[in-house]
């Protein structure tokens, strides 16, 4: 996975409510003072439950809705694979709901999922994930308001202070079409944020 900047959504964006009232609107402040990045990220992923298995068996019972692995590759800007990279997902259950109690979504909780996990990439940059398929779920931003299926994806790199933080979508998925997350990224972009079926694996691969 590979940041560019252009991608990258603006800062605000109109049709994202959310997004209005914490939106920067002043210029960015830059950061002088070094630290040592590299103590920090050792100490940061010491407090990283590193599990990358999201779903829980309980009484021989297992997590309601389709199994996926998602797996990737985390890549500097010369293309070459970045071991040691942290990476954090989140997400809602098969019902679209959240494991946090701050979720008002009048779905069920699964006992059999976590709907969270952590993981480093390895000396070729690889990661990966088990998982199921999220459901849709409602939200306030307008009127009969959906959210898509999605997977919420953090990815701390050696500079610590360059964190990415980014959603992965799910392909024909008719919600992406009135999602303003999703549409705050630039057209020729939204492609790259669609995870690819790897019919050869029986996986999902995100590039």
């Amino acid at each position: 996975m590979l940041k560019s900047y252009l991608s990258n959504p603006p800062h605000f964006f109109k049709a994202y409510k959310s997004n209005i009232n914490r939106a920067p609107r002043k210029e960015f402040l830059k950061i002088t003072k070094d630290i040592n990045k590299g103590s920090v990220l050792k100490v940061l992923s010491k407090n990283f439950n590193m599990n990358n298995n999201l779903l829980l068996f309980k009484k021989n019972k297992s997590p309601i809705g389709q199994k996926i692995i998602i797996k990737g590759k985390v890549i500097n800007g010369r293309g070459n694979p970045l071991k040691g990279i942290i990476i954090e997902i989140w997400q809602a259950n098969a019902a679209g709901k959240y494991r946090d109690k701050n979720d008002t979504h009048d779905a069920a909780i699964d006992p059999n999922f976590l709907g969270y996990g952590a993981t480093k990439t390895n000396s070729n940059g690889d990661y990966k994930f088990k998982t199921i398929l999220p459901g849709a779920y409602p939200w306030g931003n307008h009127k009969n308001a959906w959210r898509p299926k999605h997977i919420h994806f953090s990815i701390i790199n050696e500079n610590i202070s360059n964190r990415l933080c980014t959603q992965m979508y799910f392909p024909n998925d008719f919600l992406l079409n009135y999602d303003p997350i999703f549409n705050s990224i630039a057209k020729r972009y939204r492609n790259s944020l669609i995870a690819k079926f790897d019919n050869k694996n029986n996986i999902v691969p995100i590039t």
